[in-house]
Formats: structure tokens, C-alpha cells, sequence
């Protein structure tokens, strides 16, 4: 059986999107996450570029982990630390931010 046949047949739109984060709110958790971890990175210097990859990892970030204790943000932090340290993150925010 087809996945939008199955999902018409229960009555849920199959256009309709299952998660959504706004780049607002997405940018409200990091920073929120960002001050208490690493609030030595200047992410008001970062291009928009590097602004999207994180976002790309906070996506990835937000299915893979659970949101307790800001894993997902922390997650898509230290998925891009190399990137991150160009805009003043240190080896020091590593060992804050990692939590395996």
C-alpha cells in the first residue's frame, strides 16, 4: 500500500507537515542554548551561510535527539564546533556543550 493512500484512507492529509520550526524559533532555542553553554560565540558575526547550516543540524538535531537538557541544540552545536570556533567558541565550550 502507498504511504498518501494509507494516510488518506485515516483522513490525514498527506501534504500536511508533521514537524515545522520556524527559523525564529529555531534561532530562540540556540541562543537560549548559546548563552548557558558557549556564550562566547559572536553568532551576530556569522554569515548567512553558516546561520543556515546550523539550522540544517538543529533539523537533523531535533529528530534524532530528545529535548531534554537542550540535546538538540547542543547536538547541532557540536556538530559544526569547527566551523563555530572562527566566531569565538573555544576548546573549553567543547567540554561544556558535549554530553555523551
Amino acid at each position: 500500500m502507498e504511504a498518501s493512500v494509507l494516510l488518506k484512507k485515516l483522513g490525514i492529509n498527506p501534504d500536511e507537515s508533521v514537524l515545522l520550526v520556524t527559523a525564529e524559533k529555531a534561532m530562540e532555542n540556540l541562543l537560549e542554548t548559546i548563552e548557558e553553554y558557549c556564550p562566547n560565540l559572536e553568532i551576530n558575526k556569522m554569515t548567512k551561510k553558516d546561520i543556515m547550516t546550523l539550522f540544517y543540524s538543529y533539523a537533523n538535531c531535533v529528530i534524532n535527539y530528545h529535548p531534554e537538557s537542550d540535546h538538540q541544540e547542543r547536538g547541532a552545536l557540536i556538530e559544526n564546533f569547527e566551523m563555530l570556533k572562527r566566531y569565538g567558541l573555544t576548546d573549553d565550550d567543547y567540554e561544556s556543550l558535549d554530553f555523551c
